[in-house]
């Protein structure tokens, strides 16, 4: 804060040019694991008071002993799962393409 005030740096351009940039890795870490949560509550909830969607689909499928499209739901979720996940990669590594990407980077050096 002492070098924007000497600096005489606009409030506006400190957030947007220093903390945001700095805070992003941050925030798209919270969304990848809040992507991961919200998928499974979703199914949760699905599996206790719906009647449609891929939770009850699993749940129905189980009591009628389906087993082959019970399974072909848990398949299913897995690959939602991997596709947001994926996308959500996507978005993180164009908006932090001004980072050094963790692969490169030496361990405990």
């Amino acid at each position: 804060m002492d070098t924007v005030r000497s600096f005489r740096i606009p409030r506006s351009h400190w957030v947007f040019g220093v903390v945001l940039p700095a805070a992003t890795p941050k925030i798209f870490a919270g969304l990848r694991v809040s992507l991961s949560l919200a998928l499974v509550l979703m199914v949760v909830s699905e599996l206790v008071g719906s009647t449609n969607g891929i939770g009850y689909r699993l749940v129905f499928d189980q009591r009628q002993f389906d087993f082959p499209a019970m399974w072909a739901g848990i398949v299913l979720l897995g690959i939602l799962g991997y596709v947001l996940n994926t996308l959500l990669l996507v978005v993180e590594r164009r908006a932090l393409s001004w980072q050094p990407s963790q692969a490169h980077q030496v361990v405990g050096g």
